[in-house]
């Protein structure tokens, strides 16, 4: 075994004995929920960094997030390009101004509240085939204080490991996907994110917050009830393009057929100044475009028909 297999091994053991801990603490404040999504670094780099103001502090994911693999569990009907891993990126946004305090304990345990909005946001590096939007968003987390317990990072003093969690027994939390829909009421919502080899060990430090660390870093996420899968509506888009001759001048009244994924076609005529238009167009299929014009012979294109399409130009071929 190479050296930065045994290291990678050695982490990803460590998250696992973490998210074991966290679903315990699941499992007593929520004891109906279900995992729905857990993440694993891809790295296991310190890409979570804590950092101590003295009047404040901030935990956030180094500059465009860290490169994570993400996995829906417990969804079903999933298309099979959501099933498995998903490569994506996490990142973090979060700030406070309320001190941390130790529980006596042994050994202390230290606790560092977060007094505002804590944003978590779990993005595909590439669209989806299914979905809906930006067909990217796995998962967003919104975790706002409800006036009677704040989400927190929590972990022995001077330990190497951390804990944050969030339950809406404690915290108002939003989940929000492009590809699976959440209960609108009634809806019981937790998550635990672990973070080990944290560096410098934990401790508290100036103006009573955590001292400044880094740190690497996994989760989970559950509900009750349990989201489901969000389809893609059968949206209509448009297609917008235009006929240049061989000299780069507008082309009149060529004749642009649309082929779709039945095979059903439809034509447009270009205007005046080249153009043409193919409008309620259902998303979600690759279309053929070819063009028939005295000013010459066209190749055709296709596409695959998310959104709409702009731009669209034909020229000859020579």
């Amino acid at each position: 075994m190479t050296t930065t297999t045994y290291f990678k091994a050695a982490f990803c053991l460590k998250a696992a004995f973490f998210i074991l801990l966290t679903l315990s603490s699941f499992t007593l404040l929520q004891a109906q929920t279900v995992t729905f999504g857990q993440f694993f670094q891809r790295n296991g780099t310190q890409d979570f960094v804590f950092t101590n103001n003295v009047t404040s502090a901030s935990f956030q994911t180094i500059t465009d997030g860290s490169a994570i693999l993400f996995i829906y569990q417990n969804v079903a009907n999933l298309p099979s390009e959501l099933q498995g891993p998903q490569l994506a990126h996490i990142t973090i946004t979060a700030v406070t101004s309320a001190p941390a305090f130790q529980i006596p304990a042994d050994p202390p345990r230290d606790v560092q509240p977060f007094d505002q909005t804590v944003y978590i946001r779990i993005i595909r590096d590439t669209p989806a085939q299914s979905g809906t939007n930006t067909r990217r968003n796995l998962l967003t987390a919104i975790i706002t204080p409800d006036g009677t317990a704040k989400a927190s990072l929590s972990g022995d003093d001077l330990s190497d490991a951390v804990a944050f969690t969030a339950s809406t027994a404690r915290q108002n939390i939003q989940f929000s996907s492009d590809f699976i829909t959440f209960a609108q009421s009634n809806q019981t919502n937790n998550l635990g994110l672990s973070f080990s080899s944290v560096f410098p060990l934990l401790s508290i430090g100036p103006g009573g917050f955590y001292n400044s660390f880094t740190a690497a870093g996994s989760g989970t996420f559950a509900s009750n009830p349990a989201p489901v899968f969000n389809p893609p509506t059968a949206a209509s888009v448009a297609i917008n393009g235009r006929v240049f001759s061989a000299y780069g001048t507008s082309v009149s009244r060529a004749v642009v057929t649309m082929t779709d994924s039945s095979g059903a076609s439809r034509t447009a005529s270009t205007n005046n100044l080249g153009y043409f238009r193919f409008t309620d167009i259902p998303a979600g299929q690759a279309v053929t475009l070819s063009v028939t014009a005295k000013s010459g012979t066209y190749q055709s294109q296709v596409f695959n028909l998310n959104d709409n399409l702009d731009e669209v130009n034909f020229y000859p071929i020579p």
